[in-house]
């Protein structure tokens, strides 16, 4: 149906005479629903009836929109995805395409909810993207494929369009934004072994936010991913030291199917694993502390910068590739942990200062506030090598 040129039914204020010009700002949308809440309406359109109103070159002057078509839109080339792919899915693509009208009438079907909206001095107020989106898809699809879209539209009184906009605007600028952490809670190990903890009785979460009530202090996201990076049995500390920044673990965080994450996340994962991964690491963090305290000039407060190579490599001491064991003839990681880990830690603190102490003199003025590559490599060949 062309919306522009077909008349209907005479509605009030409105002439759709067949000797009335065309009119560009007058359209009629079939509603599959709609309802009136307060002084406006809301409906669920197709997209195929949407396209029309940017049939034109000169849509975004006709529809008063404040920015034109943006070709080189990611979100505009995943909105054209889902119409081509996933159709029925439209509809949760975004909020609702808000429009605005001079005067509106509203012909109700005789099935329940459904009918035509008419509209005239049409502007768009939000949406136009999505709008101009569904054209071009249109000279693509067929109509009853592009039927299949469903979105929900606002339509309001041209009076209001002003004080929409800036709802609209208010919301896109205050909106809570995806952050890669929230990829976590898709994660069906990590759900998994959340559900180990909670059989337990204790607690973790992967995601952000305050998530339950009342519970018992547990990991965070950050704590399980570096304790994990440092008991890896990858034959470098290339990972956990990556995870030490916030850039570093929203960029593991990010691609899940990547090799790096899979190496940390996988079937294998278990609770077990990642209490025996938190408990280590804090183990070498607070021995670390420890000898601080007692001496963190010159050399020694390189391990102020180096905390994490020196719990990786003291970690090489543990038996890796049962972490995520629980059965009987699992070794007894507490004792290994608790007791063994400490005065490994000690050892690789001492290497590792005097690997410092070769490579850059003697004397006790610390001079890097960085461990180069160079030095994290000779460590950790000192130590595999028990030198």
């Amino acid at each position: 149906m062309d919306n522009n040129h077909v008349p209907i039914t005479p509605w009030p204020g409105i002439s759709w005479a067949a000797d009335t010009p065309p009119a560009l700002d007058r359209h009629i949308l079939r509603a599959h629903h709609a309802v009136r809440i307060g002084s406006h309406w809301t409906a669920l359109v197709a997209a195929n009836e949407l396209a029309v109103l940017a049939e034109r070159p000169d849509a975004a002057d006709v529809l008063g929109a404040r920015r034109g078509y943006l070709p080189d839109s990611a979100v505009n080339r995943s909105f054209a995805d889902v119409l081509r792919e996933r159709p029925e899915e439209a509809g949760i693509f975004g909020p609702p395409v808000v429009l605005s009208a001079r005067s509106l009438y509203w012909d109700p079907d005789r099935t329940g909810g459904a009918g035509r909206l008419g509209l005239v001095g049409v502007r768009c107020v939000n949406g136009f993207q999505r709008i101009v989106e569904a054209a071009h898809q249109s000279r693509e699809l067929s109509p009853e494929e592009l039927g299949k879209a469903l979105l929900w539209v606002a339509v309001v009184e041209e009076e209001d369009a002003d004080r929409v906009r800036e709802v609209c605007d208010r919301a896109a600028h205050s909106f809570n934004p995806f952050e890669p952490q929230d990829n976590l809670a898709l994660c069906p190990h990590l759900l998994r072994a959340k559900e180990e903890f909670r059989k337990e009785g204790s607690y973790f979460d992967p995601r952000r936010g305050v998530v339950s009530g009342p519970h018992p202090v547990g990991f965070t996201p950050a704590d399980v991913f570096r304790a994990l990076a440092a008991l890896s049995p990858a034959p470098h500390p290339d990972l956990s030291n990556q995870l030490q920044t916030p850039d570093g673990l929203n960029a593991l965080w990010s691609d899940m199917s990547g090799r790096a994450y899979r190496s940390l996340v996988n079937e294998g994962l278990h609770a077990i694993g990642i209490q025996r991964a938190v408990e280590a690491r804090r183990e070498t963090q607070r021995m670390i502390a420890r000898m601080l305290k007692r001496n963190s000039k010159g050399h020694w407060k390189l391990l102020e910068y180096a905390p994490e190579l020196v719990t990786w490599t003291a970690c090489r001491m543990l038996p890796l590739e049962t972490l995520h064991d629980g059965g009987r003839t699992s070794p007894k990681w507490t004792d290994l942990i608790h007791r063994d880990l400490p005065g490994e830690t000690e050892r690789v603190s001492h290497l590792l200062v005097a690997s410092y102490a070769r490579l850059h003199g003697s004397d006790r003025t610390f001079k890097s506030t960085a461990p180069t590559l160079g030095l994290w490599l000779e460590l950790q060949a000192a130590v595999l090598g028990r030198g």
